[in-house]
């Protein structure tokens, strides 16, 4: 009996979801492996599970109760300081689609032939992916938290100045006021409003290629100030060939081998212990100084790359599926984080 329309396409649906199902786990590991931002962060923990939920909270601390000397007939201290405050996120959601013509349906008809259409049509929806998540990794700030984007490293550490101080992070306002503006070489922090509330920066001294060694080696320190060090840094491919050419001591510049972030083919520095690496999608000129693990890359596994069903396109020959998944970028101590720069911002 011959297979009827409606049987055929139902057929072909139920081999893309299977397959898909078949594949997930390790598309997952391919689609977040692929770039190299993601790749690291997955690495180093930064990835976390929290199962559903109205939105994404974080209790900040930004305040110790200290000691107050006292003497004989003294009054003593009391009352309760307020140390801490609560940041939120709101969820961000990413589609990936697969779309499919009837008429490839039939060109393709045949258990061999629909196997590898499957196959084709599912990797392309992957590399799709791939470079999108990087690239929102990285993508330019939104200070009002508004839009439907993941909140980038770039929303934690604003790439211009006036962007430092401007509107809230995880609802917090930001700090009010930089000490220095940033324009000329030297170190700038925050000094009036939240200042637990904002990230380091760096205005590095001209020229880059002489003295980027130096100038992250005084930031470094800086944004460690010796209790939380860095242990990732982000930059342009300038910045990392410039590390590579200046730090000619064996000692001091150490290729990463032997790791799986190695496996994947990544070209991996090390700098004070501190994994170096650079990406496509970072503003020229600038590296970033980050502590992983004040960063969370918080995703719900309940719709973590889970596949639709097909459906038809109204007034067409085409049917659609979508992958879904959800997740934000967060942080909670914005203070461990810094941009060294060659650019005045």
């Amino acid at each position: 009996m011959a297979t009827t329309l409606p049987q055929f396409t139902k057929a072909v649906d139920d081999a893309f979801t299977e397959t898909w199902y078949e594949i997930r786990e390790d598309a997952i590991d391919n689609i977040l492996d692929a770039t190299v931002t993601t790749a690291l962060l997955r690495d180093m923990g930064s990835f976390v599970t929290q199962v559903g939920g109205q939105d994404i909270t974080r209790t900040v601390k930004y305040g110790n109760q200290r000691g107050t000397a006292v003497d004989k007939g003294d009054v003593l201290p009391s009352g309760e300081p307020k140390l801490e405050t609560a940041a939120r996120w709101d969820w961000r959601y990413i589609a990936g689609h697969v779309q499919r013509s009837i008429f490839d349906d039939q060109k393709n008809n045949g258990r061999f032939m629909i196997k590898s259409y499957v196959a084709k049509r599912l990797q392309d929806m992957r590399d799709g992916l791939e470079q999108d998540i990087e690239e929102r990794f990285l993508a330019a700030q939104v200070t009002d938290e508004s839009g439907k984007l993941i909140q980038s490293l770039n929303d934690m550490v604003p790439t211009t100045a006036a962007d430092r101080i401007l509107n809230t992070y995880g609802t917090i306002n930001r700090p009010t006021a930089y000490d220095v503006s940033g324009s000329t070489a030297g170190l700038s922090q925050p000094s009036t409003g939240n200042t637990w509330w904002g990230a380091r920066y760096f205005r590095g001294n001209d020229p880059y290629e002489a003295n980027f060694v130096d100038d992250l080696r005084t930031f470094f320190n800086s944004v460690g100030r010796q209790k939380q060090s860095p242990d990732l840094i982000l930059c342009d491919q300038n910045l990392f060939e410039a590390y590579e050419a200046i730090a000619v001591d064996v000692s001091q510049i150490i290729k990463e081998a032997d790791t799986r972030i190695a496996d994947l083919g990544f070209d991996i520095l090390r700098f004070k212990g501190a994994r170096m690496a650079w990406s496509e999608d970072m503003t020229a000129n600038h590296a970033l100084l980050l502590h992983t693990p004040s960063i969370e890359v918080v995703y719900d596994p309940q719709l973590w790359f889970e596949m639709t069903e097909f459906k038809p396109i109204p007034f067409q020959a085409e049917r659609i599926a979508h992958i879904l998944l959800v997740m934000n970028t967060v942080c909670g101590q914005l203070r461990r984080l810094g941009r060294l720069h060659y650019a005045n911002i």
